[in-house]
């Protein structure tokens, strides 16, 4: 349905609406919350004429609004634009921005919160993580590799993180006992018994070498440690 088949409802009574910051009156509905919709249909014998329009009936009916709630938007204020009904912040370039410095924010806080990491994590952490580490979704292995990139990204009077994320690794996995049971479940009563223990583990290891090739890489995520930065390796 287009715009022109929308048109806002004429009521005489007036309705009273309390704006704060920034909210107007939706320009669509007049603050109303509904609109007046056309409903167009045609009937077999009308199709025929050819100087009448395909469905040249409307049945009229009153619909919720499709651009705001209860008659009321939000603009935005640093671009001045209406932010869609569906979106509680608008989409403009200041708006990220001001969104991308708060995750950081909260990021860092995290950051400054986590505990440093023992050196049994440390020894398993082959790759770290930041949010400032603009390449591979924030993963790198090599220290100079971050050097390197925020040099690239950054002024030298930029303040510099302390921490990075440390992380754990997961490789594909598949139960033998998860399989056997289910395999079993349906069988008779206590089926999975007769199952003797080295032929669970001859599953079991049939299932580690098949995961171990299947071509599925290992996955790494953030952990709870963080890293300190050396950056008196730097050589910058």
């Amino acid at each position: 349905m287009s715009n022109s088949d929308i048109k806002p409802v004429d009521i005489t009574v007036k309705l009273h609406k309390d704006l704060h910051g920034n909210e107007e009156i939706c320009p669509t509905c007049n603050g109303v919350g509904l609109v007046i919709a056309n409903n167009s249909y045609g009937l077999e014998d009308s199709t025929n004429n050819n100087h009448l329009p395909t469905f040249p009936y409307k049945h009229q009916s009153l619909r919720f609004c499709s651009d705001c709630y209860n008659g009321v938007v939000h603009r935005c204020e640093y671009c001045g634009e209406i932010i869609p009904r569906h979106r509680t912040k608008c989409n403009c370039e200041k708006q990220r921005e001001i969104d991308f410095i708060e995750l950081q924010n909260k990021e860092n806080e995290k950051l400054m919160k986590a505990f440093e990491a023992p050196q049994e994590v440390l020894e398993k952490s082959s790759l770290f993580y930041s949010e400032d580490y603009g390449y591979d979704d924030g993963y790198f292995s090599d220290w100079e590799d971050f050097f390197e990139c925020w040099y690239e990204n950054h002024s030298v009077d930029d303040p510099r993180p302390e921490y990075v994320w440390a992380t754990e690794p997961y490789k594909m996995s598949i139960s033998a006992d998860s399989i056997i049971e289910r395999a079993t479940e349906d069988l008779y009563e206590d089926a999975i018994s007769d199952i003797s223990d080295e032929k669970f583990d001859e599953l079991q290891e049939f299932l580690n070498n098949w995961c171990e090739n299947s071509g599925v890489k290992t996955t790494y995520y953030q952990s709870k440690y963080k890293v300190k930065i050396p950056w008196e390796e730097d050589e910058h």
